[in-house]
């Protein structure tokens, strides 16, 4: 894989990418092991003004990444760090903070490829799969991320496992389909992250 630092990832990206929960990606980040930036406007952390690309301090947003219930749409930021790196520094106008939503997290490509590296976790990924997959799941993902771009998030999660398994009716080349439950399984931290939005 190759990656520069102008490429960026979504918390939810590389939870797919690397076939873990949300969480796992989010403790990575709590751990030091990934940067968490987002793009601001500018705003006055004292005498500084600081704004564009910013680090973000995962744990003053968890409750957007609850384990157990519903999560939060939108936190408030009120310290940021350069994205270069530095002390974390408070805002302090507006004095309220800065209002963020989970999709405005993202993670560099440098940071990800440099993670990737020192797990070895592409390549064990892969290993571990052995045989050809039975589904294409990479290809459905990647439908799933143009289809909610273009239409929307469904009404239900019901709703969103049929268009799933609609799909793969579709696009089977062997004409095996996946079961719901197992789509469910696939799709539900997609599904817990897009919750609620319109």
């Amino acid at each position: 894989m190759t990656a520069t630092p102008s490429t960026f990832y979504s918390i939810m990206e590389l939870s797919i990418r690397w076939d873990h929960g949300v969480h796992r990606v989010v403790d990575a980040a709590i751990l030091g092991q990934l940067r968490v930036v987002t793009g601001i406007s500018p705003v006055d952390c004292g005498l500084q003004r600081i704004g564009g690309l910013v680090q973000v301090n995962i744990a003053d947003v968890l409750p957007m990444f609850r384990r157990i219930g519903p999560s939060e749409e939108t936190a408030t930021l009120r310290r940021i760090a350069p994205y270069e790196g530095g002390d974390w520094i408070y805002i302090t106008d507006p004095a309220e903070g800065i209002l963020i939503r989970s999709n405005d997290l993202l993670v560099p490509g440098q940071d990800v490829q440099r993670y990737e590296d020192e797990r070895d976790l592409l390549r064990r990924s892969a290993h571990s799969a052995g045989a050809t997959p039975r589904y294409d799941w990479d290809a459905m993902y990647a439908w799933l991320f143009k289809r909610i771009n273009d239409y929307g998030v469904p009404e239900s999660q019901a709703a969103l496992v049929g268009e799933v398994q609609e799909w793969f009716v579709r696009n089977s080349k062997s004409g095996k389909v996946p079961e719901d439950s197992t789509i469910r399984k696939r799709i539900l931290m997609i599904w817990r992250i897009l919750r609620g939005r319109k």
